[in-house]
């Protein structure tokens, strides 16, 4: 299963134009980085294993948020929308979902080189579509694909040495010759 996905970066709005007005600062607002955003060419150098243990610990983070978003605390009089603190947690469980939602996809997008990357590659992915997933069948093919896939890799590795092995042999013999 190969999907290609762009690899391009894009200008921010706001990228390259003049500043018409000094911004102030809220004396309340802490030292320090006061936003986030989505580091995609870090994710980009991450190792297949990496990316699935930050999306492991970005989806488990934002389930353990969205356990306390129902907690009656976080919501209105009435129990039907979130008060403001809970509307600031659900906008933190949007942020980590967003996050792991790239992670996810810089996976897809990879062309791993050894079979450990194309494994890790592929509990990355399907750690995810679990999560997501309502129907066991295309799931399970989607996990036959990635068992292939690995499969196919090892062979590759696994071949790898004894072509450098016959190349040697058929050196030696020109060689001699």
């Amino acid at each position: 299963m190969e999907i290609e996905m762009p690899n391009t970066p894009v200008q921010a709005a706001a990228e390259g134009l003049p500043v018409a007005e000094t911004i102030s600062r809220d004396p309340l607002t802490p030292r320090g980085r006061v936003s986030c955003d989505i580091d995609m060419a870090e994710l980009r150098k991450m190792a297949m294993k990496e990316l699935r243990d930050l999306r492991k610990v970005l989806y488990t983070v934002a389930e353990v948020i969205s356990g306390f978003c129902c907690q009656p605390r976080f919501l209105t009089e009435d129990g039907r929308s979130y008060n403001a603190a809970g509307n600031v947690l659900e906008d933190i469980c949007d942020f980590l979902g967003s996050y792991e939602q790239a992670a996810v996809n810089i996976s897809v997008a990879a062309k791993p080189a050894t079979s450990s990357e194309v494994e890790w590659r592929g509990w990355t992915i399907l750690s995810f579509e679990a999560d997501c997933a309502e129907d066991l069948t295309p799931f399970a093919v989607k996990a036959a694909e990635f068992v292939r896939d690995e499969a196919e890799a090892r062979l590759r590795e696994a071949r790898q040495p004894a072509v450098t092995d016959r190349a040697t042999e058929r050196s030696a013999k020109e060689a001699a010759q």
